[in-house]
């Protein structure tokens, strides 16, 4: 999780960890925590950065976490 949270591509994440497939790697390992999306927010939109990080607030990340 620490390469890719990093920015080290899956396939390359793949063949350290001795997968054949990248289905697993990405299935047991890559997943976007919060905070990643938030920065690919930033990129996305200058104006981002200037927004409230309301979703760190507890409450909001228990909604989060609960949505399906």
């Amino acid at each position: 999780m620490e390469l890719y949270k990093q920015g080290v591509s899956l396939p390359i994440i793949a063949q350290v960890l001795g997968h054949e497939n990248v289905s697993t790697t990405a299935g047991f390992y890559a997943f976007a925590t919060y905070d990643m999306m938030f920065k690919a927010m930033e990129k996305a939109n200058s104006q981002a950065a200037s927004v409230s990080k309301e979703w760190k607030n507890p409450d909001v990340m228990k909604t989060l976490y609960s949505l399906d």
